[in-house]
């Protein structure tokens, strides 16, 4: 069972993890060997990467305030001979303080509160602790918990630990955090995504932004079925409707004509109007266009009900109502007047027309 230790560690001591959820992208398969991590080009090249996902705030507030461990780096011992410690949950703050240490030695001077941390980082130090143990860390503060990652990294851990053949689902939700439903449904969505990088046309373009989508698509049933989506295989297995789906994604005159999970909930919708998937089919016409015709053909279902709330207007009205009447409203009644006219003989020849074919 995983203990942790209250200790003090020296900032150069600390290894920035370079297998990091938060910066795995789509088609980053290979990790860091464990043997690596303690190298100087790797350590740059993990410094670099957390630069880039944005610490300047943390860096400053550190800078002005202290470092105010409120919820301490956890870390566990490097396997081998090389010594150090690797970051498994606080990797941000740890790359703050090692870009303030790189201002230090550069001339800029910092506050002796933030000077005495590079000597002494308070951390957690993880021992006895088993690979399943270091990721339910990881995931009971970014996935189900206060500090959450993007879906991608959220779901791509979910599914490591639903790949083990020791865990359920349901152990999974409970290291987690979340649901059993939610479990599956991230590592069903992960799974298409994983589908979709794999394609040799299309896989080139998927990023991390695109798994909402896919979280969305395995979430409703007429989509999923749409793309033969198999449990078994977790992969839509329909490939004419797939490689539409993908070029969705992906191509347009103006860029994807599908580009947020909202867009999936509407598919379904064009889904179930055959007009409207045939206009989300022409290169032509864009994911709105094909909209409009269900919601046109939605509108015009709903002619009945508010013809007759119209028509029970009209009955409520009374003398002074009817003798005020202005241009602009006379005009509205012969509309509608010579429009019912019209609606009227049209069906009546219609009915006409269907007496000779059965004559």
């Amino acid at each position: 069972m995983v203990n942790f230790d209250a200790t003090t560690v020296p900032l150069e001591s600390l290894l920035l993890d370079p297998n990091n959820f938060r910066f795995t992208a789509p088609g980053t398969v290979a990790l860091v060997a464990e043997a690596r991590i303690a190298e100087e080009k790797v350590q740059a090249a993990a410094l670099e990467r957390v630069k880039a996902d944005g610490v300047s705030e943390l860096k400053l507030s550190i800078a002005e305030n202290g470092f105010v461990p409120v919820e301490r780096i956890v870390v566990r011992a490097l396997d081998g001979d090389e010594g150090g410690y690797v970051v498994v949950e606080g990797n941000r703050r740890t790359a703050a303080l090692k870009l303030l240490e790189r201002d230090h030695a550069g001339g800029v001077d910092l506050d002796e509160r933030v000077k005495e941390v590079f000597e002494g980082v308070p951390v957690l130090l993880a021992t006895e602790a088993s690979e399943d143990d270091l990721l339910a860390i990881m995931g009971i503060r970014h996935v189900g918990g206060p500090k959450e990652w993007g879906g991608y990294q959220s779901a791509l851990l979910v599914h490591r630990l639903m790949s083990k053949p020791d865990l359920t689902a349901r152990e999974v939700a409970s290291r987690l955090g979340l649901t059993v439903n939610e479990v599956n449904r991230r590592n069903r969505a992960f799974s298409a995504l994983t589908q979709m990088m794999e394609d040799e046309e299309h896989g080139e373009f998927v990023t991390p932004e695109m798994y909402p989508i896919f979280h969305e698509t395995v979430g409703q049933p007429l989509v999923r079925e749409w793309l033969g989506w198999s449990q078994t295989d977790r992969k839509f297995n329909n490939d004419d409707t797939r490689e539409l789906f993908y070029g969705w994604l992906t191509r347009g005159d103006d860029g994807p004509k599908i580009r947020s999970y909202s867009e999936i909930r509407e598919l379904k919708l064009i889904l179930e109007n055959e007009d409207a998937l045939i206009a989300l089919k022409d290169d032509d016409q864009s994911f709105s266009d094909a909209l409009a015709i269900v919601r046109a053909d939605a509108r015009s279902a709903r002619w009945l009900p508010n013809a007759k709330s119209a028509l029970s207007s009209l009955n409520e009205m009374g003398s002074d109502t009817i003798e005020s009447l202005d241009s602009d409203s006379l005009a509205v009644l012969e509309s509608l007047r010579r429009r019912a006219a019209w609606i009227i003989k049209a069906h009546a020849v219609s009915q006409d027309d269907e007496a000779s074919d059965e004559a």
